[in-house]
């Protein structure tokens, strides 16, 4: 089934990526509409600086990363990209990507990026993308419904246990999405960073690599672990016994469902990221209730471990996206150019700070103005203990069959069975050798 579904969604996805580029552009850029308040004004400095006409291909958010991998495996991609960092180490071991050192040497403000964020951007030692942002992720909750179930604030969940409480509480009191988890195929990397690798990490104890995809010392996927299991037993509890209905995440645009959730009142415990301080209402910071208005609608905690022996106590992991050079593009030294324009520190502190965007530059991070964000320094804390995915080759096919797992459990599947399934496909991809158990 796990094969299946993703050949399927891929030869879907392909027959819609027939758009070509345009044929004479000196430049192109493609990138997510939510991208836009960034990348755009950025164009528009580099035509004013340079002369050159940018052709610029913006497209929705959903099936997004999809496409840039379709259209670099084809050579019809634009010559810079904007593509999820998870993407980055694939991507360059298919000697798709440009290596940005030596131009980034040359580039004053270079120097500014965090080193642990140009590594997760990097391959083999070289750095193919500059991030856009980082972040952290976190329970958001309506304080509106907490009050009409009886739930204090501000919330803070101590273990599995209490998210369950909470979000039954919710649920009695005639709140619909109770409980918004990340589920199935169509919320992508949401399903699994957002929602898996979030209760993944507390489920069991650090050690020797228990609680993740991936044993990073010997390089072998974990087929089966007392932690997947736990982890899939929790997304039962919620879509199975608990009922919490399932069509937000199957939804033509999942995050503006989850706004649209917000608005009408709908919306309980909605497990997502930082970004959410802007994206709950306008990821594009334009439409933005006041400071003051957001924090009496919203309020936010660190997700719980799950309370087993020697579980963290909370857990993070952080991820982020990044533009980087098409290694086909014409003129890389020009496509650079395009990028540093975009990433210049005028444009890219406006655009962090007005998103509420945690910053990956220190010229950024150690200005007054952002210090003076009282949410992004409270949810830049949450980073000092945070992990990153499993940036391997091979991710995003692991990511996919998580996403299908949680897919299975939502189509009311048994976790032997799902459990079962995701140890044969991984085997099957990779190799026998190459996947491992945990008893």
């Amino acid at each position: 089934m796990l094969k299946k579904n993703l050949l399927t969604t891929v030869a879907a996805i392909a027959m819609a990526a027939t758009t070509a580029l345009p044929a004479h552009a000196e430049v192109t850029i493609m990138y997510a509409e939510w991208l836009s308040s960034l990348v755009e004004p950025g164009i528009k400095n580099f035509e004013a600086a340079t002369g050159e006409t940018v052709n610029a291909i913006k497209l929705p958010g959903q099936g997004y990363d999809q496409r840039i991998a379709l259209d670099l495996s084809a050579g019809t991609a634009a010559d810079v990209i904007q593509m999820d960092s998870f993407m980055v180490s694939e991507l360059a071991s298919a000697g798709y990507l440009h290596p940005l050192n030596e131009q980034g040497a040359g580039w004053d403000q270079f120097q500014y990026y965090q080193p642990g964020l140009l590594e997760v951007a990097s391959y083999e030692g070289k750095v193919y993308g500059l991030p856009t942002d980082t972040d952290v992720r976190m329970l958001w909750y309506d304080k509106s419904n907490f009050e009409k179930a009886g739930i204090a604030v501000p919330w803070e969940p101590k273990n599995w246990a209490d998210v369950l409480d909470a979000a039954q509480k919710l649920k009695d009191a005639g709140v619909q999405y109770f409980f918004q988890l990340p589920a199935g195929t169509k919320q992508g990397e949401a399903s699994t960073m957002q929602g898996f690798y979030m209760l993944l990490l507390g489920a069991d104890t650090p050690e020797g690599d228990r609680n993740r995809l991936l044993n990073r010392e010997t390089g072998q996927w974990i087929g089966d672990s007392p932690a997947i299991r736990r982890t899939l037993e929790f997304y039962k509890k919620v879509y199975g016994d608990m009922g919490m209905p399932a069509d937000l995440n199957y939804a033509a645009d999942p995050g503006v469902a989850v706004r649209e959730a917000l608005a009408n009142d709908q919306l309980g415990i909605h497990a997502s990221g930082s970004w959410e301080d802007a994206c709950l209402w306008d990821c594009n910071g334009v439409n933005l209730p006041t400071r003051e208005e957001r924090d009496a609608m919203v309020g936010w905690t660190p997700w719980p471990g799950s309370g087993e022996p020697g579980a963290k106590a909370t857990t993070n992991i952080s991820g982020g996206w990044t533009i980087g050079v098409n290694a086909k593009a014409a003129n890389p030294d020009l496509a650079f150019q395009l990028v540093t324009t975009i990433f210049d520190v005028e444009n890219f502190k406006a655009w962090t700070l007005a998103n509420h965007r945690m910053a990956v530059r220190t010229d950024i991070s150690d200005s007054p103005e952002y210090m003076e964000d009282a949410y992004l320094a409270k949810a830049t804390a949450l980073a000092a203990d945070t992990t990153g995915r499993d940036t391997v080759p091979g991710y995003q096919t692991v990511s996919a069959l998580v996403q299908q797992m949680t897919a299975d459990i939502l189509d009311g599947a048994e976790v032997e069975d799902v459990v079962q399934e995701y140890h044969d496909a991984l085997v099957d991809e990779f190799g026998e050798d190459k996947v491992i158990t945990y008893e």
